[in-house]
C-alpha cells in the first residue's frame, strides 16, 4: 500500500488497521487487567503505523530511494520514539523477533535492541524491492533493462554479513567467569478475585526459601512485593517518631496495624538473613506519612530491600521509572491540572472509589554490594531493577555505568510480579526484553518473578536455569526455586556509552524526510493554480 497506492487514503487506512491488528493480538494480556486500557492502548499505538508510512510513502515515490534503505531507517526511528518518555512503551520491537538467533542480536551492545531491528526491516525492505523494483524502476533513462545492482541489495550484504561475523566473534569472546551463587525464588500467584491472600503467599514463599537455603547460596532473591508488607523504618518506628503527634486521630490506628505487621516482618527477615548466613532481597512498598497539613499524607514507594546478615536495617533503593496508570495518574501535583488528576484517577480501577493509589517516584540508582564475607571470595556489586524498569533500556544503563564511563555493577537482578496479566505471552515477552539488556550491557542478570519467567540471562542474551511449569516450553507459571550463578563480563559497550546515538540518527534522518515531505507538498499546491492560470491563457 506504501509503495503502489495511488491514493494517500487508503495508506493511511491500510496502514492503521495493520498496527490495530498487530497490538490488539499480541497485547491480549493486557485484557485480564483492564479492558479499557487494552482497548485504548493498542489503538493509540496502532497511530505509528501511518505515521511511519507518511515519510516512507514520500522517499520511495518522490524522492525514488530503495526500501531497504528507507524502510529499516524510518521504522526504527519511530520504535524509539513511542519508547521514549511517560507513554512510552519498548514493547513488541522487531528486533525482539530476533532473540533466538544469538548471533544476529550481539550487535545490540553497539546499537541497542534498535540495531537489530534495524537489520529485521532492512531485509524486509530488501524484499519489497524485489517485488516492485522489476515492475516499477527496473529501466534506465532509455528504457533498456538496467544492469546494476541496486544500493538497497549492497547494504543489506554489507550489514547482515558484519552482523553475522561479528556476532560469533562476540559470542567466542564471551567470559566464562561465574559470580556469587543466587537463589531466585518464583510463586505463582495470579492477581484476581481469588487471590489467597498475604497470609498464604507469605507460608509459601517462606517455605521455599528454607528449600532454597539448603543449596548454601550467598543471596537469595524474592520478587516483587511477594506478599503485602512495607518494611521501611519509617513506618516500623512511626508510634515513637515525633511525627505521630501530628498524624490525625482517624489515620492512627490503620497506621498502627501496619507498623505492627512491618515489623513482624522485618524481624523475621532479618533473622532467616542471619540463620541463612546470605543476603536476602525481596520487594516491597515502602510508606512514610506526612503531617495532616502537608499533601499527600502519605509517601508511597515501590522499594526493594536488602537484607545483610549481621546488619540491623536494611538498604533500599524506591522504583525510579513508573508505569503511567498501573502505579500512579498524572497531574498529581500540577497546580493548574489537579482536577484532571481527580477525575483520570477515579476512572482507574484502583481509584474508583477515590483512593489515591500512587506512588512516588525514588531518584537514586542505587549500588548495592554483596560483601566478601558473605561471596567467600570478593565483594560484588549489583542493581535492583523493579518490574518495567528492566524493559527500558535507557533506564536499565544508568544502573551499569557511572559519571566517569566506568561499569560499577557486577550484574543486575531484576524482580517483578506478572501476576497482574495471568498465565500469557506477557512473561516471556518480559523475559526476552530483559535479555536484550544484557546483551546491550554485557552484563548477567537473575530474575525472581512471580508467576515467571524467572532464571539466569547471560551477557550474551542466552539464559539457562528457568523455573517453567513445564520443561522446554517457555511459558508463564509453576512455582520453585534455581540456584546458580550469574556470569560476570567487566566489558564495557559502546551502547552502555552512548546508549540510543543509532536511533537518534535515524530519527533525524526520518525528520529530514518529514521536512522535505512539507516542503515538496507545499510547492505542490502552490504550483497547480499557477498551472490552471497557465492553462486558461494558452487556450
Amino acid at each position: 500500500a506504501v509503495c503502489i497506492a495511488r491514493r494517500a487514503f487508503w495508506v493511511y487506512l491500510a496502514s492503521y488497521l495493520l498496527g490495530a491488528a498487530f497490538f490488539l493480538t499480541h497485547f491480549q494480556w493486557l485484557y485480564v487487567t483492564t479492558p479499557p486500557g487494552y482497548m485504548a492502548g493498542s489503538l493509540y499505538l496502532a497511530f505509528y503505523f501511518p505515521l511511519a508510512a507518511w515519510p516512507l510513502r514520500h522517499l520511495y515515490r518522490q524522492r525514488g530511494m530503495s526500501m531497504a534503505l528507507t524502510f529499516p531507517i524510518v521504522w526504527t526511528a519511530f520504535e524509539w520514539i513511542r519508547s521514549q518518555g511517560t507513554v512510552g512503551f519498548p514493547w513488541f520491537l522487531l528486533g525482539h523477533s530476533q532473540i533466538r538467533l544469538l548471533t544476529i542480536v550481539q550487535i545490540a551492545d553497539l546499537s541497542g535492541v534498535y540495531g537489530v531491528s534495524f537489520l529485521v526491516a532492512m531485509v524486509n525492505g530488501w524484499l519489497a524491492d524485489l517485488l516492485f523494483r522489476p515492475i516499477l524502476f527496473w529501466k534506465d533513462m532509455a528504457g533498456s533493462p538496467a544492469r546494476k545492482i541496486p544500493a538497497g541489495t549492497v547494504v543489506m550484504v554489507l550489514f547482515l554479513g558484519f552482523s553475522v561475523i561479528y556476532g560469533r566473534i562476540q559470542i567466542a569472546r564471551t567470559p566464562r567467569e561465574l559470580g556469587p551463587r543466587i537463589s531466585v525464588i518464583q510463586g505463582d500467584f495470579v492477581l484476581t478475585p481469588d487471590d489467597p491472600g498475604p497470609v498464604n503467599k507469605r507460608k509459601d514463599y517462606l517455605t521455599l526459601l528454607h528449600k532454597a537455603s539448603v543449596d548454601r547460596p550467598a543471596m537469595l532473591v524474592l520478587p516483587e512485593t511477594p506478599w503485602d508488607m512495607y518494611l521501611n523504618r519509617e513506618i516500623r518506628e512511626l508510634p515513637d517518631a515525633p511525627i505521630w503527634e501530628e498524624i490525625g486521630v482517624h489515620r492512627r490506628a490503620r497506621l498502627r496495624a501496619w507498623s505492627e505487621f512491618s515489623r513482624i516482618d522485618h524481624d523475621y527477615l532479618k533473622q532467616l538473613a542471619e540463620r541463612f548466613d546470605a543476603a536476602i532481597v525481596t520487594g516491597s512498598l515502602s510508606m512514610e506519612p506526612q503531617p495532616d497539613a502537608v499533601y499527600p499524607d502519605i509517601h508511597r514507594y515501590n522499594s526493594a530491600f536488602v537484607y545483610y546478615p549481621g546488619e540491623s536495617e536494611p538498604a533500599r533503593y524506591d522504583k525510579i521509572h513508573r508505569v503511567l496508570f498501573g502505579e500512579y495518574v498524572p497531574f498529581r501535583y500540577s497546580r493548574w491540572f489537579n482536577f484532571l488528576y481527580w477525575w483520570l484517577n477515579r476512572q482507574t480501577p484502583w481509584g474508583a472509589d477515590g483512593f489515591e493509589y500512587s506512588i512516588t517516584a525514588g531518584t537514586e540508582y542505587k549500588v548495592f554490594t554483596l560483601p566478601e564475607r558473605v561471596t567467600g571470595t570478593q565483594d560484588a556489586r549489583f542493581g535492583v531493577t523493579i518490574c518495567y524498569e528492566d524493559a527500558m533500556p535507557y533506564v536499565f544503563r544508568r544502573f551499569v555505568l557511572d559519571c566517569d564511563g566506568r561499569k560499577h555493577v557486577d550484574f543486575m537482578l531484576n524482580i517483578s510480579n506478572d501476576g497482574w496479566f495471568g498465565r500469557g505471552t506477557q512473561q516471556p515477552q518480559h523475559l526476552v526484553n530483559c535479555a536484550f539488556r544484557a546483551i546491550e550491557n554485557r552484563i548477567g542478570i537473575a530474575r525472581s518473578v512471580n508467576t515467571g519467567v524467572s532464571g539466569y540471562i547471560n551477557s550474551d542474551g542466552s539464559w539457562h536455569g528457568l523455573i517453567l511449569p513445564e520443561a522446554g516450553r517457555l511459558r508463564a507459571g509453576g512455582t520453585g526455586y534455581r540456584t546458580d550463578c550469574v556470569n560476570l563480563d567487566k566489558r564495557v559497550t559502546v551502547y552502555s556509552r552512548y546508549g540510543d546515538a543509532f536511533a537518534v540518527a535515524c530519527t533525524i534522518f526520518m525528520l529530514v524526510a518529514v521536512i522535505d515531505a512539507t516542503v515538496v507538498r507545499r510547492r505542490s499546491k502552490r504550483q497547480q493554480p499557477q498551472a490552471k492560470q497557465k492553462g486558461v491563457r494558452n487556450a
